[in-house]
């Protein structure tokens, strides 16, 4: 080998082991964190990325948004290494990977005061799912779910269907003049269907459940205050109780709030109630008003007024009133997930089983783990990655379950090539000391538009 080969070969080592110079300060987990992107994105090695990212989810560390970026970094090398069982691997230190005893920052102050019932809880945190690189290159797709405009909507639904249409002629050959009235035909059924539905439920007596309140005022507080869209928003909670959606409430972080509200009261959009307290108009909701509330800061309140009664008495005496069942099963997710949603274990119970017949619902209550709850959280960057974990103290019962669902998905993809690829980056398992049912979901940007365009 010749001087200047040993040079080279000795060069690409070094950049391998030392990307970028150290800098001031830097923790392990960031510095683990840079040498990681550094190999897969500036000098393509992925062996060596692997190397800094399965390093940096042994970790400890208060960054763990680091932790997250680098799981589905390395999802992405391991399915390119086709390594498939070290990407099951990763998957399954979503929960744990980084974690230390610093619990901070997963709601917004104010939910802390949510009445005593509210035993679900949705939180989406949209500046951190809206700087993610999926939803940049999913841009349409983000648009359509933040937007509060029905003629965008319009637009970008017809845009969907155009774009279904001409998918389906480059696969079946046809024209997309032909593939178009398929497609529209396809949605009419779709539509025609659910309303069917629909009706044989209200026939059978089993009525719906009604609304929550932010169904439908979120985007009204959207447009009342000036916005087309929630995507500039930086965060909300939704929570509400099982027993009965109308005890519901949201809780926003709105930047330039009070400058908002003061312009949609100037103008005759909400109507003062009282000190900090607007009504939305001309909104109803079960016959009564939908108000808007500040206690503290940037948090903007939207609940129906005996909610906000309750939430304002909470926070006047200063006493936490979230559940303390709620509570643990918050802090128990990781705190950079961009959205996540949990249930108490009577929440889960009667929603899951509620509608069954006593005799069918005993019987799965037989057979199936006992929830102690639900957690579920989604977390984005070049790809989708979708975490549920069931904490149950019936473990046994809990493998049982994941034996027959892994070769249910075993049995779908061998027998079916689109399934395999869909089922590909599924994981379905028990958490290491077998507390809890775990179920991992990622998907690339490909495979998200393969749905929305089916």
């Amino acid at each position: 080998m010749s001087p200047r080969t040993l040079v080279a070969a000795a060069s690409l080592a070094l950049l391998a082991v030392a990307p970028a110079p150290a800098r001031g300060g830097e923790s392990g987990a960031e510095r683990l964190h840079r040498k990681g992107v550094h190999c897969m994105e500036e000098i393509e090695r992925r062996d060596c990325a692997i190397e800094h990212f399965e390093a940096l989810l042994e970790e400890r560390t208060d960054r763990r948004e680091l932790v997250t970026d680098g799981l589905l970094r390395l999802v992405k090398l391991y399915e390119k290494e086709d390594r498939p069982e070290d990407l099951k691997a990763a998957l399954r230190r979503f929960w744990d990977a980084g974690k230390t005893d610093t619990r901070r920052g997963h709601l917004p102050y104010t939910a802390r005061f949510l009445p005593k019932d509210f035993d679900v809880v949705f939180h989406a945190h949209i500046q951190r799912l809206m700087a993610a690189p999926l939803a940049k290159q999913l841009d349409e797709i983000a648009e359509y779910v933040m937007t509060c405009d029905p003629h965008v909507r319009d637009q970008l639904d017809d845009l969907r269907i155009l774009r279904k249409a001409q998918r389906k002629a480059r696969e079946t050959g046809v024209t997309v003049q032909k593939a178009m009235s398929d497609v529209v035909a396809e949605e009419k059924k779709r539509t025609e269907a659910y309303k069917k539905r629909r009706a044989q439920a209200e026939a059978e007596g089993r009525p719906r459940r009604p609304e929550p309140v932010f169904a439908d005022a979120t985007c009204q507080v959207a447009r009342a205050l000036g916005d087309d869209t929630a995507a500039a928003w930086t965060r909300g909670a939704f929570a509400l109780a099982h027993r009965d959606f109308r005890r519901s409430a949201a809780i926003l972080e709105i930047p330039d709030l009070a400058a908002k509200l003061a312009a949609a009261a100037a103008a005759g959009r909400l109507i003062t109630r009282g000190s900090d307290t607007w009504a939305l108009t001309p909104l109803r909701y079960q016959g009564e008003e939908v108000l808007l509330r500040v206690l503290d800061g940037d948090d903007l309140i939207v609940a129906p007024p005996t909610v906000i009664a309750e939430i304002a008495a909470n926070f006047a005496r200063g006493k936490r009133t979230l559940p303390r069942e709620v509570d643990r099963l918050v802090v128990g997710v990781p705190v950079d997930a961009g959205f996540f949603a949990v249930a108490t274990e009577s929440a889960v119970q009667e929603l899951g089983f509620g509608n069954m017949s006593k005799g069918r619902r005993g019987l799965l209550q037989l057979l199936l783990p006992r929830p102690e709850g639900l957690q579920m959280a989604g977390v984005a960057h070049e790809y989708f990655g979708f975490f549920l974990r069931m904490p149950t103290d019936t473990p046994l019962k809990a493998g049982a379950l994941v034996e027959v669902v892994q070769r249910m998905i075993a049995n779908q993809a061998e027998s079916d090539s689109d399934s395999a690829e869909f089922l590909r980056l599924l994981d379905v398992t028990q958490a290491t000391d077998k507390r809890a049912l775990l179920l991992s979901y990622v998907l690339s940007r490909r495979q998200i538009e393969t749905i929305v365009l089916r």
